[in-house]
């Protein structure tokens, strides 16, 4: 009885062994990457993308990313990639996929090395030409009144003309005389050129006109101006008229008494008169 008792206790223990060991082996040849516990994020590499023309940074997915580890090596939170992509809690990621990580200035073209700098052509900007011009003024007598200086018309002296800036200052003023006068060395600019004749006779033609002078440039303006006394106005012409329609008068007066002295007569020499 007892020799059966320990046979069945070495049986037993022989098969304990036995099934010991084959745990044992089944664990051992079990592979590494049935392991249940999570990766390293650390551990894998990641290649930070840079953005696109259009500003964005897009990440491809690779064998085995799963959305914590790209957000946790990206700097973002799950959902944050989730509100980025539209993605749903229980959407599975796959190989090839494109996630935007976020939004990052365009990437600028560089220029390879053996490029050489183009020269950028500025344009000229003109100079300013500086220089002088001369300007001769002459005041005519207009005798005929027709503003033009015809043959014949001389200078009229006694009269006043003078050259001016558009500001005002006076760049030269003369009193006109048998011949025109001529201003010398005027600076290129505008210019206002007046005249005023002398007195008892009245302007023909404008008396103020603008000018502009260019370097090198000779120029000539008339003025021309007409005694009072050839318009009319003058105290002999009225004189004159005077006498002349006062002569005039005491004729048709003359005539006319004599007309009636001869009617007188005739009448006392009529028949009716007689009677």
């Amino acid at each position: 009885m007892y020799v059966n008792r320990d046979l069945w206790l070495v049986r037993g223990g022989v098969v304990f062994l036995v099934a010991l060991g084959m745990y044992a082996g089944l664990a051992a040849a079990r592979p590494a990457s049935a392991a249940t516990t999570r990766p390293d994020p650390r551990s894998q590499t990641f290649v930070t993308p840079t953005p696109g023309p259009d500003g964005k940074i897009i990440y491809i997915v690779q064998e085995g990313d799963v959305l914590w580890t790209i957000a946790a090596l990206s700097g973002k939170t799950v959902e944050e990639l989730r509100a980025l992509n539209g993605l749903q809690p229980n959407d599975i990621l796959r190989p090839g996929m494109q996630l935007l990580l976020g939004l990052g200035g365009p990437v600028l073209p560089t220029t390879p090395p053996d490029t050489r700098p183009t020269a950028t052509l500025v344009p000229l900007t003109p100079t300013p030409v500086f220089g002088t011009g001369e300007l001769c003024i002459l005041l005519f007598d207009d005798v005929n009144g027709n503003a033009v200086l015809d043959e014949g018309e001389s200078p009229l002296p006694g009269g006043q003309i003078s050259v001016s800036e558009l500001s005002g200052t006076l760049a030269g003023e003369h009193t006109t005389e048998d011949s025109a006068h001529c201003f010398a060395d005027l600076l290129n600019g505008d210019y206002n050129v007046s005249a005023a004749p002398p007195t008892n006779y009245n302007p023909t033609t404008t008396m103020n006109v603008p000018v502009r002078i260019e370097p090198g440039d000779f120029k000539n303006i008339e003025f021309g101006a007409q005694a009072s006394a050839v318009l009319g106005g003058g105290a002999g012409g009225a004189g004159s008229r005077s006498v002349l329609l006062g002569t005039v008068g005491a004729l048709l007066l003359l005539a006319a008494g004599a007309l009636g002295y001869v009617a007188v007569r005739y009448n006392r020499r009529s028949p009716v008169g007689l009677r």
